[in-house]
């Protein structure tokens, strides 16, 4: 899961220095990130990680514009992660 939260890290960075992402989905985006990141530096958390992820991905589906460059961002994450299981 290493490269996975460093994918997840530099996300998070060009959602904070990023102009072109609207606001709300930006931060609310990171936010879930962050909280991703967090659960994933606790060993044997397993539970609390795919909970985040279920959060983040119902997030991605029911608020993020699909053609947008944060959609193919998230859908990334979400693609990555589940091929780790």
């Amino acid at each position: 899961m290493n490269e996975l939260a460093n994918e997840i890290a530099a996300m998070i960075e060009k959602l904070e220095k990023s102009s072109t992402v609207d606001p709300g989905a930006a931060q609310i985006t990171a936010g879930h990130l962050k909280a991703i990141l967090a659960a994933m530096a606790i060993p044997d958390n397993a539970g609390t990680i795919a909970s985040w992820f279920a959060e983040l991905e119902q997030f991605w589906l029911s608020s993020v514009a699909w053609c947008s460059q944060l959609s193919k961002d998230i859908e990334k994450i979400i693609i990555d992660y589940q091929e780790q299981l």
